[in-house]
Order: C-alpha cells, then sequence, then structure tokens
C-alpha cells in the first residue's frame, strides 16, 4: 500500500508539477481515510447489537442465581438489601459466602441499569450511548467474535455516512494545511 502511494504521488507530481501534485495527493489520501472511517463507522450499530444481545445473555445468566438468593434470605425474613448490609459485617467462612453473593448482586445490577439505558435509547443513537458507556469486559468479549458485515440498516447507512463526511472534512483540512506547507500554494486551492 505504501509503494503504491509513494508511486501515485511521484506520478501525480511528475504529471502536474510539484504544487498540484501535493494537492491531489493530499485530497486522494482524504478520501481513502474518508472511505475507512465510513467503513468502520457502518459497523456501529451492528456491533451494538451484538454487544447488546452478548450484555443480555449475561444478565439473563446472573437472574436467576440473584432470584435465589433473594428467595433464600427471604425465608428468615430478610430484604436483599438487608442481607447485604449483614453481609457487610460477617467474617470468615459467612464472609467468603456473603462477599460472592454481594458481587453476584451489585453486578446484576450494574448491568441490568446498564442494559435498561442501552435499550431506552433510540436505535440511532445506542451506538453513541455504548461509546459512553460501555463494560470493557464486554467489549472485549463481543469484539472477539464480531464479524464485520455490509450493513443493510438506515442506522448503518447513516453512522458511515456521518463517519466518511467527518473524515473527509478532517483530513482535507488536515492534508490542506500540510500541502500548503510544502506545496507553497494558496490556502484556498486546498479546500476539497
Amino acid at each position: 500500500m505504501g509503494l503504491v502511494l509513494v508511486g501515485s504521488l511521484h506520478q501525480a507530481i511528475y504529471h502536474y508539477g510539484a504544487k498540484k501534485g501535493v494537492i491531489i495527493m493530499g485530497r486522494f489520501l482524504a478520501l481513502l481515510l474518508a472511505i475507512a472511517m465510513g467503513v468502520a463507522g457502518s459497523q456501529a450499530p451492528g456491533f451494538t447489537l451484538q454487544y447488546m444481545q452478548n450484555l443480555t445473555g449475561r444478565v439473563d445468566e446472573l437472574r436467576p442465581l440473584v432470584q435465589q438468593f433473594d428467595a433464600d434470605v427471604g425465608r428468615y425474613n430478610y430484604t436483599r438489601e438487608s442481607a447485604l448490609s449483614e453481609c457487610a459485617t460477617a467474617d470468615g467462612l459467612l464472609e467468603a459466602l456473603c462477599s460472592s453473593f454481594a458481587t453476584t448482586v451489585r453486578r446484576f445490577i450494574t448491568l441490568s441499569e446498564h442494559l435498561a439505558e442501552l435499550k431506552a435509547a433510540e436505535p440511532l443513537r445506542q451506538p453513541l450511548v455504548l461509546a459512553q458507556s460501555y463494560k470493557e469486559d464486554i467489549a472485549k468479549s463481543t469484539l472477539d467474535a464480531y464479524k464485520p458485515a455490509v450493513p443493510t440498516t438506515l442506522d448503518g447507512a447513516v453512522y458511515g455516512g456521518g463517519t466518511f463526511a467527518a473524515g473527509w472534512l478532517i483530513f482535507s483540512v488536515l492534508f490542506g494545511g500540510i500541502g500548503s506547507l510544502f506545496g507553497r500554494g494558496r490556502r484556498d486551492e486546498y479546500a476539497f
């Protein structure tokens, strides 16, 4: 890839001259990077959906454990909160058992709230909500299993088009600035 770009730059400079060649190459690189950003951005809705499926599975796996804990402590006239409060003062074997249950209950509550937050967001906003509040272990396991696909939804098209436009703007300005430094041309020639 690098040799192709260097060869393209050489041809552009040879054919159009140094100043124009730098402009053309900058625009070409901006386009390539914008396309890459658009393709990556179009995956956000699909990744979010898989993340939510992973999260739902974890919540569903913890739910029966927490329900059993609630039922067990309820037989002794405790609520979940009062049992966990008493667990905080336990020691020895009881501390070890309580610690495990307390961790499970806290994880269940945290993941349930996170899932509710994602479900409450409109589908187009879900990737943005996820980007602000993801759980690292779930994101990693989702990414490990994630297979990019061609987006066939409106959400995928919106994210792909939006990130393409943002990439085009960012890289056009960036390479335009670099080109104006090295091409010794006027600034307005580097606008897209």
